[in-house]
């Protein structure tokens, strides 16, 4: 494959990228930071590394989840916990994958009879960790953004944490799979936190009917 060619796929998989960026972003800036992504690459280079495409994924997450105005303390943290409860969902995800091996082998060892328990569980979280993990983006974007409606989707999701928790410790597959119930308990812990935040004062005065009146400012 010719340079040219390789820089063409480059610069596809660059603006790929940028494309999860704000509009107004990309178009004040999105050509500028292209050129400077190619002509810091290494000569040669096809594809994005993938700790390079992390960052820039970060950042775009950063800034279309950044609160406009001067939002309080309170909700910058409940969006800050939200970010980390999508990170939760994603090492759960990545966890049951990796250890689905060994938790059959430990339960088919000790009691063959609760495997299926276990499998349904297992089956279960991996199927809803990428649900989760973008509905608690798309409620930190909610709450970034004043919107009512992502505040009660947060006490959703709390009584529905609460619910799979208190079910996950009377069910006897918690013995095998820890780490589901270490993730499980963590998540709940952040949802808590999180409904403790936006339900505070300082919080509440910056959830209006018609948000978007206060970003036309």
């Amino acid at each position: 494959m010719s340079s040219q060619a390789d820089q063409a796929r480059l610069e596809r998989g660059y603006r790929r990228l940028l494309a999860c960026y704000p509009t107004s972003f990309r178009q004040q800036s999105g050509e500028e930071i292209l050129a400077v992504l190619l002509d810091t690459a290494q000569e040669g280079q096809r594809r994005i590394g993938l700790a390079e495409s992390a960052d820039l994924i970060r950042g775009a997450l950063r800034m279309r989840l950044r609160p406009p105005g001067r939002p309080p303390r309170t909700l910058r943290s409940a969006v800050k916990l939200m970010c980390l409860g999508a990170a939760v969902e994603l090492a759960t995800l990545i966890t049951i994958v990796v250890t689905a091996a060994s938790v059959r082998h430990d339960v088919l060892l000790r009691d063959s009879a609760h495997w299926p328990t276990v499998l349904a569980q297992l089956i279960i979280d991996a199927v809803a960790a990428p649900l989760g993990m973008a509905l608690w983006l798309l409620v930190a974007w909610g709450l970034a953004r004043g919107h009512d409606w992502a505040r009660l989707v947060c006490a959703g999701m709390f009584c529905l944490l609460t619910g799979k928790l208190v079910v996950a410790l009377a069910d006897h597959a918690t013995a095998y799979a820890r780490a589901d119930l270490i993730a499980g308990g963590t998540l709940w812990v952040l949802a808590l936190a999180v409904l403790a935040l936006v339900f505070s004062r300082p919080a509440a005065r910056y959830f209006q009917p018609q948000p978007q009146a206060r970003l036309s400012r």
